[in-house]
């Protein structure tokens, strides 16, 4: 049987919560507050849908052009990071 792809409750919550700790410590870095970097819908999004290149990533909602610019390459790294390297579950 296929696993189903649903939008809504069907995120990776491990990568989320990974995400949101990256987003603490680039808004503490910025001084700026973490919704400022990204907020949390883009946040589960990115879990969601797992974007590793420039496009997937401004296929997100809340990505644009100067918030990749500024802030995207240490997001998908690490989103790259958990796809290859977390299989345990």
């Amino acid at each position: 049987k296929a696993m189903q792809k649903s939008f809504g409750g069907n995120y990776d919550r491990k990568l989320f919560a990974k995400l949101r700790k990256l987003r603490k410590s680039i808004a503490d870095e910025s001084n700026v507050p973490p919704y400022v970097v990204f907020n949390d819908a883009t946040l589960i999004e990115m879990a969601e849908q797992m974007p590793i290149t420039a496009s997937e990533m401004l296929s997100v909602n809340g990505v644009g052009m100067r918030k990749l610019e500024r802030f995207g390459k240490p997001f998908m790294a690490l989103i790259r990071a958990h796809v290859d390297g977390d299989d345990e579950e």
